[in-house]
């Protein structure tokens, strides 16, 4: 089995979205070669249905930004270096949005933090973002908890 080489964490700035990002760097930094990383935050904006950053809020965009830098600084301070490592923020509903992302860019590797682990993995109505993703998805999923 060949090593996925294209990851993408998904990160709102919570306590386990946090710890994914940690695990992802502390993995990151014993790999050769190195994968390519892809922070992704995701702006919950129902009534925006374009997805396009720019017409989200001012102060929407700037807190999504503000995630994604202490995410992909503490990344940096976790893995030694990371050359290989992108930033986007995205508008839409999360979970619906992290799977067209992984799907369009060929990811091979989520990794995200999951703190609605209160369903049964065959339950396809509760679970929020992790279970959507779980049965949506046909790649590697690593979830922090």
């Amino acid at each position: 089995m060949k090593l996925p080489q294209n990851w993408l964490i998904a990160t709102d700035g919570s306590k386990y979205a946090t710890m994914s990002v940690q695990y992802a760097a502390q993995l990151y930094k014993f790999l050769d070669p190195k994968p390519n990383v892809m922070l992704l935050n995701v702006i919950s904006d129902p009534r925006n249905v374009s997805k396009s950053v720019d017409n989200a809020h001012e102060s929407t965009k700037s807190e999504g930004k503000r995630v994604l830098s202490e995410a992909r600084a503490f990344f940096l301070k976790e893995a030694g270096s990371a050359d290989t490592v992108s930033t986007m923020v995205a508008i839409g509903e999360p979970r619906q949005v992290i799977v067209e992302i992984v799907k369009a860019n060929e990811i091979d590797h989520l990794i995200m933090g999951g703190s609605d682990y209160q369903w049964k993995i065959t339950d396809l109505l509760s679970g929020g973002v992790t279970n959507y993703i779980m049965h949506h998805l046909n790649c590697v999923i690593t979830v922090i908890k």
